[in-house]
C-alpha cells in the first residue's frame, strides 16, 4: 500500500461525499482537514483496505505519518485547484452575462461594457503577473477590489449576489498560506485568464459585425 495512493483515494472519496451530500462543499472539505484525518479516515475506506492499513501500520513505524503527510499535500492541492476554478468561474459569469445579453442591452452598449471588462481583466492579469514576479500574493482585499470593479463594469451597478459569491471564495483564499495563494494566482494567470480574454475578443468581433450590418 502506497501512502500517496492511499491519500489520493481518501481525498477522492471525501470530495465525492462533499459534492453530493453536503450543500457547501468548501465547508465540508474544511471539516476534512489534515488535523482531523484520524477521525474520519475509517469512514472512507472499504473494510478490506482498512484491515490492510491496520496491518501495514503495525509493521511500520513511519507509514501512518507518511500517509498523513501525503493527505495534507493532496488536500492543499485540492484547495488551490478548486478556489482558482471558482474564482475564474466568476470571471466567466461576467462574460456570459454580456455574451448572452442577460441585461437586455443594445449591441452598442454591450460592446462598450465588454471593452471596459476586457480592459479591467487585462489590468487584473498584469497585477497578477507583477505579484508573481515579486513573489508577493495579492491580498484578499486587493482581489476583492478587482472583482468589484469588473462586476460594476459589466452590470453597471453593484450586484450584491455576484459580490456575495466572490466574497465566499475569497474568504477561503485568505485562509491559505503564502505559497498556496501564489499557486492560485499562477493558475488564474496561466490556465484561465487568457482563455477568458479570447472569448471576449471573439464576442466583440461578432458584435462589431452585427453593429456594422445594422
Amino acid at each position: 500500500m502506497n501512502p500517496r495512493e492511499l491519500a489520493e483515494f481518501v481525498i477522492d472519496r471525501v470530495e465525492e461525499y462533499c459534492s453530493k451530500v453536503h450543500d457547501h462543499s468548501l465547508e465540508c472539505m474544511a471539516d476534512h482537514s489534515p488535523d482531523q484525518f484520524e477521525v474520519f479516515i475509517d469512514a472512507y475506506l472499504p473494510n478490506w483496505m482498512a484491515e490492510e492499513l491496520e496491518k501495514t501500520i503495525e509493521n511500520s513505524d513511519t507509514f501512518w505519518d507518511e500517509v498523513k503527510k501525503e493527505y495534507e499535500k493532496v488536500w492543499k492541492e485540492w484547495w488551490v485547484h478548486d478556489i482558482a476554478y471558482h474564482l475564474d468561474d466568476e470571471l466567466k459569469v461576467l462574460y456570459e452575462t454580456l455574451a448572452y445579453n442577460d441585461l437586455h442591452l443594445s449591441d452598442s452598449c454591450r460592446v462598450k461594457r465588454l471593452k471596459a471588462y476586457e480592459e479591467l481583466l487585462n489590468g487584473f492579469k498584469d497585477a497578477i503577473r507583477r505579484a508573481l514576479k515579486d513573489g508577493r500574493p495579492l491580498t484578499e482585499l486587493e482581489l476583492r477590489d478587482w472583482y468589484k470593479k469588473m462586476g460594476e463594469a459589466v452590470y453597471g451597478y453593484k450586484n450584491n449576489d455576484y459580490e456575495k459569491e466572490v466574497t465566499y471564495y475569497l474568504n477561503y483564499y485568505d485562509m491559505l498560506d503564502y505559497d498556496e495563494k501564489l499557486e492560485i494566482l499562477n493558475a488564474l494567470l496561466n490556465d484561465y485568464i487568457d482563455s477568458d480574454l479570447h472569448y471576449i475578443k471573439e464576442k466583440l468581433s461578432e458584435l462589431g459585425a452585427l453593429t456594422n450590418r445594422s
